[in-house]
C-alpha cells in the first residue's frame, strides 16, 4: 500500500508555505509570493531554482512594482503562471515582469488531503490591468511521481478579454558547489510541418539549440547564454534532464491543432540566463536558470467566464537524453530486439513515474498476449534498464513493455517494438 499523501502548513525559509508529500515526491507551494510552486523534488533531487537572495523576503506593493523594468523584478524562482502574450505595445499584451499582483501578489489558499490525494488551491487578487483572477491548483496522489497543475483564468471585467495561460518553471542548472551545470537539457519535439523548427525570440541563434534533423527532437543544452526560443510543438510533452544527477522532469500538456497560440504559434518557449552573461537588454540574473514554459491556446473570455489548462509534471531517475514521454514513464533508449533462432535479446532504458512492476508481453497479429516475462519491481527513484534474454513465441509479432501499479493493476504501456 503506497504511503498516504499529506498536506501541511510549514515555515519555508521564513515564508508561509504548504508542503505536499506522498513519500516519493514533495511539492512546496508559497501562496504569498504569487502563488508559486517553489520546490519540487523526487527523493534527494530538487528540480526548481530558488533565488537565495530573496528567500523569506517580503515586499510592499510599490517595491514589487518598482519602475516597471525587468531590473526591478523580484525573481523568487520556482514556477508561476502568467498571461501571454508578453509585450509593451498596449492592451492585449502583458507588460511584465514585474507585476505586483499576478506575479508577486499574496494569493489566498486552501489545502486538503484524503485517501485519494492532497492539493493546494491558490487564488490571486483581482487584477484590473489584465482583467484576470488566476487560480493554481497543485495536486499529488499516492504511489507515483506525478504532480497535477490545474491553471484557471477568470475574467473579472464587464467586457471580453483574450489571453493565453502561460506557465513558467525555472529549472535549476547549477552544480552542488554552485557552478554552471552544462549537462542540463530541455528536450522539445518540433513540428515537421514547419519550415523553421524553432524561432529566435530574444538574443541570437547559438550552440545551446541542437536539432536532430532525423527525429525532429530539439535539445537545448544549457550553457548560460542569454536567449529565448519559441517552438510550435504538437507532441504534448517536453522533458528537462540533469545529466550529471541522472534525473528527469517531464511536462505533459494538451495540444489543440486547430487553435491559435500566441507568439507565432508557440506552444513551448525556453529562456536561458546566467550571472554576468552578455545580454541585449540589462538583466540581473540571480543564478543559472533554464525556463521551461508552456502556453495554452489564446482564449476569449466573456465577463465572469473561466478557462482551465492542465499540466502534468512527472519525475524519474533516468539518463539523458529523453526521446519520448508517456503517462507511465519516459524513454532514454527505445526498446530494441536482437532476434536469432527463436530467442531474443531485448534492451532499453527508461524512467518510470510510479511504483509497481514491469513485464514484457509477446503479442500476435490479433493483439492476443502469447507470453509474459516478469521484469520485477520499478520505481521513479531508479532507472528501468531492460536487458533480457527470452524465447520468442512462434506467432509473436510485437513485444510490449507494460507497467503495473503497486496493486498489480495495469497502468499502461511504456514502449513497444515490432518483431
Amino acid at each position: 500500500m503506497p504511503p498516504a499523501v499529506t498536506a501541511e502548513e510549514i515555515d519555508f525559509h521564513g515564508w508561509d508555505g504548504v508542503r505536499l508529500s506522498n513519500g516519493l515526491v514533495e511539492a512546496v507551494c508559497v501562496p504569498e509570493i504569487g502563488g508559486r510552486l517553489m520546490q519540487f523534488s523526487l527523493g534527494p533531487h530538487d528540480y526548481l531554482f530558488m533565488n537565495p537572495e530573496l528567500l523569506g523576503k517580503r515586499f510592499t506593493f510599490e517595491e514589487r512594482a518598482g519602475d516597471g523594468t525587468i531590473l526591478q523584478w523580484k525573481n523568487y524562482g520556482g514556477a508561476k503562471t502568467w498571461p501571454a502574450p508578453q509585450g509593451w505595445d498596449g492592451e492585449g499584451q502583458w507588460p511584465g515582469p514585474p507585476d505586483p499582483v499576478l506575479d508577486s501578489g499574496r494569493y489566498d489558499f486552501i489545502s486538503d488531503a484524503d485517501d485519494a490525494g492532497a492539493s493546494v488551491l491558490m487564488t490571486s487578487p483581482p487584477d484590473e490591468r489584465t482583467g484576470l483572477r488566476i487560480r493554481r491548483q497543485v495536486t499529488l496522489i499516492p504511489g507515483n511521481s506525478r504532480l497535477q497543475l490545474r491553471l484557471f483564468f477568470e475574467n473579472i471585467l464587464n467586457r471580453a478579454i483574450r489571453w493565453s495561460i502561460w506557465d513558467v518553471a525555472q529549472m535549476l542548472c547549477s552544480t552542488a558547489d554552485g557552478q554552471l551545470n552544462d549537462d542540463c537539457w530541455l528536450y522539445i519535439p518540433t513540428d515537421p510541418k514547419r519550415e523553421h523548427p524553432y524561432e529566435i525570440m530574444f538574443g541570437d541563434d547559438n550552440p545551446q539549440y541542437q536539432l536532430d534533423a532525423e527525429t525532429g527532437l530539439l535539445a537545448v543544452q544549457y550553457q548560460g547564454i542569454v536567449g529565448k526560443i519559441g517552438v510550435h510543438s504538437p507532441a504534448g510533452w517536453i522533458a528537462f534532464a540533469d545529466g550529471r544527477a541522472g534525473f528527469a522532469l517531464c511536462l505533459q500538456f494538451p495540444y489543440e491543432p486547430d487553435a491559435e497560440y500566441p507568439d507565432n504559434g508557440a506552444t513551448v518557449e525556453c529562456w536561458t540566463e546566467s550571472p554576468g552573461a552578455p545580454s541585449p537588454i540589462p538583466i540581473r540574473s540571480p543564478g543559472y536558470i533554464l525556463e521551461a514554459e508552456l502556453l495554452s491556446p489564446l482564449h476569449t473570455l466573456r465577463p465572469l467566464e473561466s478557462k482551465m489548462q492542465q499540466v502534468i509534471w512527472s519525475a524519474a531517475a533516468c539518463p539523458a537524453p529523453i526521446v519520448d514521454v508517456s503517462d507511465v514513464g519516459c524513454v532514454h533508449l527505445p526498446l530494441t530486439v536482437d532476434a536469432h533462432g527463436g530467442r531474443a535479446h531485448i534492451h532499453g532504458v527508461f524512467g518510470c513515474f510510479l511504483e509497481g512492476g514491469a513485464e514484457l508481453e509477446y503479442l500476435n497479429a490479433e493483439g492476443a498476449v502469447l507470453d509474459q516475462v516478469d521484469l520485477g519491481p520499478v520505481s521513479p527513484l531508479r532507472a528501468l534498464r531492460v536487458d533480457a534474454q527470452a524465447r520468442i513465441p512462434e506467432a509473436a509479432e510485437l513485444i510490449r513493455l507494460r507497467i503495473a501499479d503497486a496493486d498489480g493493476a495495469d497502468a499502461g504501456a511504456l514502449a513497444s517494438v515490432m518483431l
